[in-house]
């Protein structure tokens, strides 16, 4: 930064040395003012690009901290999502293990309770049956005794049926009825008979009345045990159709959550890395900043002190003192004098091959400034050069932080797209849910 002081006062010299009668030391004035105002107002661009820069820097190392936390946040609620899940999911299985046992267990009391009721039922047909003939055949027994028509009544089917029962009778009255059918008697000892067939019909009506009572009871037995057999096998379908839909969600709900675990895990990751290139990039960039704003601070205040230096009475009275008809001495003393100036200048800009090389010449005991000055607007050519590349790198650094900033925002509509595209799928699962329940 300090090389161009260093021209400008080596110019100094050179124009002293030309001996003119117009005042160099004002027109190295000007050119210094001028080029002081060009370095400050590189200053004001390079603060204000800096402020975008910063803004920018800040803006996003925001927006990528809040990205990245909400990212961290998102995939410890999925991992409680699917811990809770996987959970109730084992929970709703076993669940449904023991409503299907339920199930099974009812339909096979229900099957086992049929199988009982139809044997039983006939059981009771079959002796009901027994009983009506058997109590028919008595009765008309009973009256064909009474009329004494026992052996017509003997040849008929009832008759068949009264022989039948006679068989069965118990031995209380099996004898009586046997000799009763051998004599077939209808006078003395007949009224003995009817007695005992009407006492028969009054056990065998006793007993039909019995089993007929006990059909009804084994019958609303039956009809209770399956009404709440049903109702305990209703209650298991209902359960086990409603949790196999459960599970079945939930299984969806663990498939899409593992998948938007690794999609946000891969976001937050990515994240992590833009923010640490981010913050590499700011701080090297505030780095070169404040590198640079040194060394123009350095220059200006270089450029100032030469300003004021040249302002001065002393160069003021050297100046007047170089004009014509002074003697060869004062205008070699003039010379040597701003040569020094100029020298400890050169020095203070640095190390550079060409500043060097003006230090020699500044230093030689006879000057050729034709060779300084063509020196001096090389090296002008050469900052002038640096100085497009330096604008160079400044457009393309202001392009890579509005490309930045434009990829940001890509990713951030990416997100929201993303974000969309699940709720869109969760309405997807739910119209899914209701319509499966519809058709139920």
């Amino acid at each position: 930064m300090r090389v161009s002081v260093a021209f400008a006062m080596a110019a100094t010299v050179s124009a002293t040395s030309e001996g003119s009668t117009a005042n160099p030391i004002r027109r190295v004035v000007s050119m210094l003012q001028a080029m002081q105002k060009k370095v400050e107002q590189e200053g004001e661009e390079a603060a204000e690009l800096f402020a975008k820069f910063e803004c920018y820097c800040n803006k996003n190392d925001e927006k990528l901290v809040k990205s990245i936390a909400d990212g961290e946040q998102k995939i410890a609620d999925l991992k409680t999502a699917q811990e809770s899940d996987a959970a109730e999911k084992k929970q709703i299985d076993e669940e449904l293990k023991q409503h299907k046992d339920e199930r099974a267990a009812a339909n096979e009391a229900v099957e086992q309770a049929t199988t009982m009721r139809k044997k039983e039922n006939g059981a009771f047909d079959s002796e009901s049956a027994d009983l009506t003939a058997n109590l028919k055949a008595m009765k008309a027994a009973i009256g064909a005794i009474e009329k004494g028509v026992s052996g017509a009544f003997l040849q008929s089917d009832e008759g068949s049926v009264f022989r039948h029962v006679v068989q069965v009778a118990s031995d209380e009255y099996k004898g009586d009825l046997e000799a009763f059918l051998q004599s077939a008697q209808t006078g003395a000892g007949s009224d003995e008979i009817v007695g005992i067939l009407k006492t028969m019909v009054d056990e065998m009506t006793a007993r039909l009345d019995e089993i007929t009572h006990s059909e009804a009871e084994a019958v609303e037995n039956f009809n209770s045990l399956m009404s709440a057999k049903n109702a305990e096998i209703a209650a298991s379908q209902e359960a086990i159709e409603s949790k196999t839909a459960r599970t079945g969600e939930l299984a969806v709900k663990i498939a899409t959550d593992a998948n938007d675990l690794k999609a946000t895990q891969k976001a937050v990751t990515a994240d992590e890395g833009y923010l640490e290139e981010l913050k590499k990039g700011c701080k090297q960039g505030s780095a070169d900043y404040e590198e640079t704003s040194k060394d123009r601070a350095e220059e200006l205040v270089a450029i100032a002190d030469t300003i004021k230096l040249l302002n001065s009475d002393d160069a003021l009275e050297l100046f007047k003192k170089s004009l014509p008809s002074p003697s060869l001495l004062q205008v070699q003393s003039s010379q040597r004098l701003l040569a020094s100036e100029a020298l400890k200048l050169v020095r203070a800009a640095g190390k550079h091959p060409s500043l060097d090389l003006i230090a020699l010449a500044l230093q030689g005991k006879k000057m050729n400034f034709d060779k300084v000055i063509k020196m001096i607007d090389a090296m002008e050519d050469t900052l002038k050069k640096e100085q497009v590349d330096d604008d160079s790198k400044k457009a393309y650094c202001a392009k890579e932080f509005d490309e930045t900033e434009d990829r940001f925002k890509e990713l951030a509509h990416e997100k929201e797209r993303l974000d969309q595209a699940h709720s869109n799928l969760d309405a997807t699962i739910k119209d899914t849910k209701e319509k499966i329940a519809a058709l139920e």
